[in-house]
């Protein structure tokens, strides 16, 4: 089944990981949160990617892995439904 993959990670994803995803997936958004104001950091980043399977997402989440990257959540979905679905576990 191909859908679209919210991935929530740690911190802020490096820029080299960024543009390896746009070549490899159908990157379709990249939102930072910000962390405590008085820090000015970012505490996380969301990451959509659309047209992916299963296998894809495994893809995604090793690379994300594999360069250092604390993956935090993940919600998948169907192309074409408003939201993503929550997976639990």
């Amino acid at each position: 089944m191909i859908g679209h993959c919210e991935l929530t990670v740690a911190g802020c994803v490096a820029r080299s990981v960024l543009d390896t995803i746009e070549n490899r997936f159908d990157l379709r958004a990249v939102c930072r949160l910000d962390g405590p104001a008085d820090r000015g950091s970012v505490s996380g980043t969301v990451l959509t990617v659309a047209g992916v399977d299963q296998p894809a997402v495994r893809a995604l989440m090793i690379m994300l892995w594999d360069s250092g990257h604390d993956v935090l959540a993940m919600s998948t979905g169907v192309c074409g439904t408003a939201g993503a679905e929550p997976r639990p576990g």
